[in-house]
């Protein structure tokens, strides 16, 4: 997810009651595990001075998540901040929609994979809220024609991309 988008919307003091429901394919979550590089996000507060976002993911061996959101301020080589969560699947049928808690549980959002690559290359997510929409890559450098596509699909999910803000990728 997101690399702030979690906290994002804990911060942002917005908290869901209900799980986006649309999905198109399910998740395996051992394949979900690892980084993900936001391409493009909605605009929200708490991003608006965010820059070569990430988000880690890791398991537990009692199934849970842990999260680790990282933002950095104003360019890709800013100061970075970083949030932590951790959360569990709330829908086993599909494991394409899960819960992240943050300040120790206090704040809980839910959220969907609305769409991933067969090969867990990218993934769409949005919260409860459809305001809240990420487009995610494994890799922080997309090619203009990946990012055209991937934009396309979000499009066809019903998301208005003109307003999708690209996010810079990593400083090397």
């Amino acid at each position: 997810m997101a690399a702030v988008a979690l906290a994002a919307c804990v911060l942002g003091g917005w908290i869901a009651e209900a799980a986006p429901s649309a999905t198109t394919k399910p998740v395996d979550p051992k394949r979900y595990t690892g980084r993900w590089y936001e391409v493009a996000r909605l605009p929200n507060k708490i991003q608006s001075n965010c820059a070569a976002a990430t988000s880690d993911w890791s398991r537990d061996p009692d199934g849970e998540f842990e999260v680790v959101q990282t933002c950095h301020m104003g360019a890709a080589n800013g100061q970075a901040k970083v949030w932590r969560g951790s959360g569990k699947i709330v829908d086993e049928a599909t494991n394409s929609r899960f819960r992240i808690g943050f300040f120790g549980g206090l704040v809980q959002m839910d959220y969907a994979v609305l769409d991933r690559g067969d090969d867990y290359s990218w993934c769409m997510l949005t919260a409860s809220n459809p305001k809240w929409f990420w487009i995610m890559s494994r890799r922080p450098n997309l090619s203009p024609a990946e990012k055209a596509a991937l934009v396309a699909r979000a499009q066809a999910l019903g998301f208005d991309t003109s307003k999708l803000i690209f996010d810079a990728p990593p400083a090397t």
